[in-house]
C-alpha cells in the first residue's frame, strides 16, 4: 500500500510539472478602422523543443494578408511564406531550424501584417491542418486564436460640426417664421 502511494505521488509530481506548449496569435491592437494596417505576432510559449513546422492561417473577409515575415531565428526559403488558397485561408507558412538548435521557452515565430477591409468582428486562427515538429516527431501544442474588431471609418468631426450648425440654423429659421 505504501509503495502504491509513493508511485502515485511520483507520477503526479512528474506529470503535474509538465507545461503544455501553446501557439498564440497576438494582435498589436484589438480594434482597428477599415483601411488600417495592423500586425499579428505568432508566439510560441512553454515549448521544451521546437524544430519547425507548417502553419495554415484562417481568417474572414474583414481582413486581408499584406505581408508575412518569419523571425530571423528560423531558417526558411522566401517561397515558404505560403499563399492564399481563398480569401479565408492562407496556407503553407513554413519555418525550421536547420542551422540553429531547436527553440525552447517563449519565442516569436512570425509576424503577419493585415489590412482591415470590412467592418465587424474578425476571427484569426491557426487551422488544425498546421503541424509543429521537434527532433522526436510531431507536436500538438494548444492553439489560441484571436479576434480584432474592425470599425467603420468615422466621419471627421468637421462634418458633425457642419451638420450641427445646419440644424441650429434650420431651427432658428423655423422659429422666426412662425412669429
Amino acid at each position: 500500500m505504501m509503495w502504491a502511494k509513493l508511485i502515485v505521488l511520483l507520477v503526479l509530481l512528474f506529470f503535474g510539472s509538465v507545461q503544455a506548449a501553446t501557439v498564440s496569435l497576438i494582435p498589436d491592437r484589438s480594434s482597428v478602422s477599415v483601411g488600417d494596417q495592423f500586425s499579428v505576432g505568432i508566439i510560441g510559449s512553454d515549448f521544451l523543443s521546437l524544430s519547425g513546422g507548417t502553419m495554415d492561417l484562417g481568417m474572414d473577409d474583414r481582413v486581408q494578408v499584406q505581408a508575412i515575415s518569419i523571425d530571423p531565428y528560423w531558417d526558411f526559403l522566401s517561397s515558404s511564406i505560403g499563399s492564399s488558397q481563398s480569401p479565408e485561408v492562407w496556407t503553407g507558412i513554413e519555418f525550421s531550424t536547420l542551422f540553429n538548435p531547436p527553440a525552447s521557452g517563449d519565442f516569436l515565430i512570425a509576424t503577419i501584417v493585415f489590412e482591415a477591409m470590412n467592418a465587424g468582428m474578425s476571427n484569426l486562427s491557426i487551422l488544425q491542418s498546421s503541424e509543429f515538429y521537434d527532433p522526436s516527431g510531431v507536436l500538438s501544442p494548444d492553439i489560441i486564436a484571436s479576434q480584432v474588431i474592425v470599425s467603420p471609418v468615422p466621419l471627421p468631426s468637421a462634418i458633425w460640426l457642419f451638420a450641427l450648425g445646419l440644424m441650429v440654423m434650420f431651427r432658428f429659421t423655423a422659429t422666426h417664421r412662425i412669429k
